[in-house]
């Protein structure tokens, strides 16, 4: 009996809200996707209803096949390879992720990071992974108690790249087109670029103005703007900036400020990761954030000081909830 491996399509890793939420549109889609849980999250996770609250059309049920992993690298999958391998965990999970589902990736296949934070190319690198993308997020998602999940505002879109894992192999430019084209076939808002890893940094310097800052006030994307202390989500994405340039990623070109603004206005009803985090009781990603914005200008002998006490903040304010 041939018991080689059969190939299929996409594994998304990862169901949360975007975990889930890319499955059920990829699968609505007619793609051929597995929702792939780790160990102790969200298990028995076999449909999901996705709701689009300002977005024609985008409301409906869409069934899922799970496959889970309950032990050591992939276990479960020893006769199953996989094109794709979408990565949608937290941060603080994608190491680990990695390690558990590696050997799900076809010879040819590709593996797309969709997590926020700085680091990932390591981790990958750690991995051996020498085709990757990025896929960066800015769709305003979040998860009910029901099991769907919810977008919020007409705003958002998926901006994909190529990483350089420095391995001497051709970036994956074909493979950021490919998926690009899945994803507009399914709906979700995609444009490609021809560098992922200033895409990774133009979405760190987004995150690091307006997640701890949102989180903190407890108040919706949307809000920022007209506070006073926006000048404060400014002033962190400026130093992310210099920070990025001095790493060897131009970033000169934009206007921090004006993306914030622009970012604000198109997912103006968006309650924040990091402040869906605070609200659940859970860990935020603000160490992979502000924290490594701050080790990394640490290293080239900078200061990031509006980085630094908005991670601080939110570490006091997740220790004191969990000392409650």
């Amino acid at each position: 009996m041939d018991k080689s491996p059969s190939t299929r399509d996409i594994a998304v890793v990862g169901a949360g809200a975007l975990g889930r939420w890319i499955a059920a549109r990829m699968a609505s889609g007619g793609a051929d996707v597995s929702l792939v849980t780790r160990p102790g999250t969200n298990t028995g996770t076999t449909s999901c209803s996705i709701v689009g609250d300002h977005t024609a059309g985008e409301d409906g049920s869409q069934s899922l096949l799970l496959q889970e992993i309950t032990s050591g690298p992939a276990t479960a999958f020893c006769n199953e390879k996989f094109r794709w391998l979408l990565l949608c965990t937290k941060a603080r999970d994608l190491e680990a992720a990695v390690r558990e589902t590696k050997d799900l990736i076809a010879v040819d296949g590709c593996i797309a990071v969709l997590s926020n934070g700085l680091g990932h190319t390591e981790t990958l690198k750690t991995f051996g992974i020498e085709r990757c993308v990025t896929a960066s997020v800015t769709y305003g998602l979040f998860a009910a108690e029901d099991g769907s999940v919810h977008r919020c505002g007409d705003g958002g879109e998926v901006v994909i790249g190529p990483l350089d894992t420095g391995s001497g192999e051709p970036l994956a430019t074909e493979q950021s087109e490919e998926l690009a084209r899945r994803f507009t076939e399914c709906s979700i808002a995609t444009r490609v670029v021809a560098d992922g890893t200033e895409q990774v940094w133009r979405k760190v310097m987004l995150n690091a103005g307006i997640n701890p800052v949102a989180a903190l006030l407890g108040c919706k994307n949307g809000d920022l703007p007209a506070h006073s202390a926006f000048a404060l989500c400014v002033e962190a994405a400026r130093e992310v900036q210099g920070v990025a340039i001095a790493a060897g990623v131009d970033l000169t070109a934009i206007d921090a400020e004006q993306a914030l603004r622009d970012l604000c206005r198109d997912t103006a009803t968006n309650r924040c990761s990091t402040l869906q985090d605070l609200d659940a009781g859970r860990p935020t990603e603000m160490e992979w954030v502000c924290g490594s914005v701050v080790r990394i200008a640490e290293s080239d002998g900078q200061e990031a000081p509006a980085n630094r006490l908005l991670g601080a903040l939110v570490r006091d304010m997740e220790m004191t909830q969990a000392a409650s």
